[in-house]
C-alpha cells in the first residue's frame, strides 16, 4: 500500500538529494516559422536515432525552491516517489518543481498519487493551474502528464543554452486547469 506524507527541510539536515533519470527513444521537434504576419509553430514527434538518457542530481530543498511544499510516496517504508510543489501567488498557480519517481517503482500508478496530490493542494490553495515544465526530449513524461489531464502550453527554444532547439532538449510547459 503507498503512504503519502508531507516531508520537511528539517527531517534532512544535511539536504535530501534525488537522481532524476529517463530514457526516451522519441521527442517533440520544435519547428517555427516566420510568414508575413506572425510565426507557425509545431511540435512534432520524432525518433531519436539512438535512446536518448539524462540523469540529473538535486536537492530537493534547494534555495531556489523556498517555501515549496514536499511529499514523499512510501511503499512498506521505502522511498517510492517525491513530488514537490510550491504555490505562486503572483500568478494564483501551483508549480510542480520536481517529480520523481525510483525506477523500481514506476509504472505502478504512484506518479499519479502524487499528481492527484498536486491537483488536490492546488484546489485547496484556490489556485487556477497547476504548472510545470519538462524536456521535449522526455517523451514519457510528457505522455505520463498528457495522460494525467495536463496539456501544451508553451515552450522556450533558449531556456537552457542557446542550442536547446539542436540538442532536442526545449523547456516545454505544460498545465492542467483545476
Amino acid at each position: 500500500m503507498v503512504s503519502i506524507r508531507q516531508i520537511y527541510v528539517e527531517e534532512y539536515p544535511v539536504g535530501k538529494k534525488v537522481i532524476f533519470q529517463y530514457t526516451s527513444e522519441k521527442y517533440y521537434k520544435v519547428r517555427s516559422e516566420k510568414v508575413e504576419n506572425g510565426w507557425y509553430f509545431s511540435l512534432v514527434e520524432e525518433a531519436f536515432e539512438t535512446p536518448f538518457v539524462k540523469e540529473m542530481e538535486e536537492e530537493i530543498f534547494e534555495p531556489y525552491k523556498e517555501g515549496s511544499e514536499v511529499y514523499i510516496a512510501e511503499i512498506e517504508g521505502q522511498e517510492a516517489a517525491i513530488v514537490v510543489i510550491q504555490e505562486m501567488e503572483w500568478n494564483n498557480t501551483l508549480l510542480i518543481h520536481d517529480l520523481y519517481v525510483n525506477p523500481e517503482y514506476k509504472n505502478n500508478g504512484i506518479g499519479t498519487k502524487l499528481i492527484e496530490t498536486a491537483k488536490r493542494r492546488a484546489i485547496e490553495l484556490g489556485a487556477r493551474l497547476v504548472t510545470l515544465e519538462t524536456q521535449t526530449s522526455n517523451y514519457p513524461a510528457i505522455q505520463f502528464y498528457l495522460k494525467n489531464g495536463f496539456e501544451v502550453i508553451g515552450f522556450n527554444t533558449m531556456s537552457y543554452t542557446n542550442d536547446d532547439v539542436k540538442s532536442k532538449e526545449v523547456r516545454l510547459e505544460m498545465a492542467y486547469i483545476v
